[in-house]
């Protein structure tokens, strides 16, 4: 009977289509198998970076939105004419360092979801810059999506980083769609928090937000989304070390800040482990 409900609740879990499906509180997907990776968004990001860094200011603009401020950036350098966003809050909530140990984290774990961001000071003042990038966000965005479990993996993968970097300002204008339907994640200034529990639970619950990034619409009953995630990116979580997180982050993440990200991380691998195990112990053909 025991190994009955678990096939059950596996299969409900995963099911195609499954967007009116609630699953239980404190259960996982099993990874759908998909091409594990997508194609990099910035495949020439070292490039960039070094764009970035080196390229000269040639004008700066408010963008008129934002609490942080940040103003639009055009860099010229042998030519080559591209933008940016500069952000230079520093509040102990709110930093423009964060955003860099996002983009170095996006790299570690292979997402391709966080535009090339690197520090840079400008007439003194260190901040950072962040590739401007072409996409709509969530908030505007009225089209559908060709592939929708496509995008729900995306929406998965997305829920497991903010969980890991402790986000707690993810809503529908930090969120992009690319011309191409990828999900494109700016703005992350509020991350590398003194938590230690997950946000999501690597699910995210039922409100009105999640539900317009799952592409469904709101129901106030439902109080998880069946999550799934590609092979790989848990393979490579699973296998992070807590001295390759430090490393990626350890210029712009420190103290009890630090403590709470590696805490979680243990968090992350234990629940993909039952995930694991939940799915292991299905009987094969259920």
């Amino acid at each position: 009977m025991i190994r009955l409900f678990l096939a059950l609740l596996v299969v409900a879990l995963v099911a195609p289509g499954a967007a009116g499906q609630t699953a239980e509180p404190n259960g996982l997907a099993k990874p759908i198998p998909t091409d594990d990776a997508e194609p990099d968004l910035w495949p020439d990001r070292a490039e960039l970076e070094h764009f970035l860094k080196k390229a000269k200011i040639t004008k700066r603009e408010k963008i008129g939105t934002g609490v942080t401020n940040p103003q639009k950036v055009t860099l010229e350098r042998d030519g080559v004419v591209r933008y940016a966003i500069y952000k230079k809050v520093d509040l102990g909530h709110d930093n423009w360092r964060n955003e860099i140990a996002a983009y170095e984290l996006d790299k570690l774990l292979g997402l391709g979801m966080v535009p090339p961001t690197v520090q840079r000071s400008i007439r003194g003042r260190k901040g950072c810059l962040q590739l401007w990038v072409t996409g709509t966000v969530m908030f505007d965005y009225e089209g559908e999506f060709p592939d929708i479990d496509r995008w729900r993996e995306q929406v998965s993968v997305m829920w497991l980083f903010d969980d890991l970097m402790a986000n707690i300002d993810r809503h529908l204008n930090n969120a992009m769609v690319s011309p191409d339907h990828r999900l494109i994640l700016i703005d992350n200034s509020k991350t590398f928090r003194r938590q230690k529990t997950l946000m999501n639970d690597l699910n995210a619950k039922g409100t009105g937000t999640h539900a317009r990034f799952w592409g469904v619409d709101y129901d106030e009953n439902r109080e998880r989304y069946p999550t799934s995630y590609p092979p790989g990116l848990l393979e490579r979580v699973r296998g992070l070390s807590k001295d390759e997180l430090k490393k990626a982050t350890k210029k712009f993440v420190w103290g009890q800040n630090r403590r709470r990200l590696l805490e979680r991380l243990e968090l992350i691998q234990e629940r993909i482990d039952s995930m694991e195990a939940l799915a292991s112990d299905t009987p094969s053909g259920s």
